[in-house]
């Protein structure tokens, strides 16, 4: 070790540390436009959106009263234990046309009929 030069082989150059705060700053802000440039506000933007669009519709339950949900899960189970018909939900209801309406179209609606009448030479 003794035969090693002393001679100091680590030099700062001149007036280094009066310029490095200048030189951090001005990398710092070359840095801050590229990663904050027009294209990336948008897409930033585009993401923000779509997340809270996201958000709004998944939140949105459709709200079920509790009495009817009970009301008519009693009712379902009384046509299952049939003791009550088809004929006493009819008696109940304020219009029965309406209900055997649905029904029908219900069970009927992927068959369209034109309005003629059927021909008589169909033998059933």
């Amino acid at each position: 070790m003794e035969n090693l030069n002393k001679k100091n082989i680590h030099q700062v150059p001149e007036a280094y540390f009066d310029q490095l705060p200048d030189r951090i700053l001005e990398r710092y802000e070359n840095q801050k436009t590229v990663l904050f440039s027009r294209p990336f506000k948008f897409a930033a933007a585009a993401v923000v959106f779509l997340g809270i669009a996201f958000w709004v519709f998944t939140s949105q339950k459709p709200q079920v009263d509790p009495v009817e949900m009970m009301i008519s899960q009693e009712i379902d189970l009384l046509i299952d234990t049939e003791y009550w018909q088809a004929e006493d939900i009819l008696l109940l209801a304020d219009n029965p046309n309406s209900i055997l309406d649905d029904i029908i179209a219900a069970e009927w609606g992927s068959f369209e009929w034109n309005g003629e009448e059927p021909e008589e030479d169909i033998w059933y």
